[in-house]
């Protein structure tokens, strides 16, 4: 568990300085496990899908932000977070599943998101 939390970390850190040197844009980043592909829908617009298990959403709004995950082929149920975005708009959260239910933790803080809770 721990190379996967090493490993998390420095996907997102990558990826926060690639997206940082392209553009000054808020974004958010999701990253699954390997085994299960899913979709992100952000304020009900569902976002471009270039990786089955990561989901990089460009120039996201801080706030309030409306995010359901979606499953290839319906194999679990949608699952509804709120995330709150800070100012400067950079967030980056692991999705995982234990039996049907999902949650995201944030991969800076290890704050859980849990859509029961919201």
């Amino acid at each position: 568990m721990d190379q996967r939390l090493k490993f998390i970390a420095f996907t997102f850190v990558a990826c926060t300085v690639v997206l940082k040197a392209a553009a000054q844009d808020a974004y958010l980043y999701i990253q699954g496990d390997k085994t299960i592909p899913f979709y992100v829908k952000i304020d009900s617009v569902m976002q471009p899908r270039y990786g089955k298990n990561y989901c990089i959403v460009p120039k996201v709004h801080a706030g309030k932000v409306n995010v359901e995950i979606l499953f290839q082929q319906n194999a679990y149920p949608a699952h509804h977070f709120i995330i709150n975005m800070p100012a400067d708009g950079h967030k980056g959260y692991f999705l995982s599943r234990q039996d049907d239910k999902f949650t995201l933790t944030d991969i800076a803080t290890k704050t859980i998101i849990d859509p029961a809770d919201q």
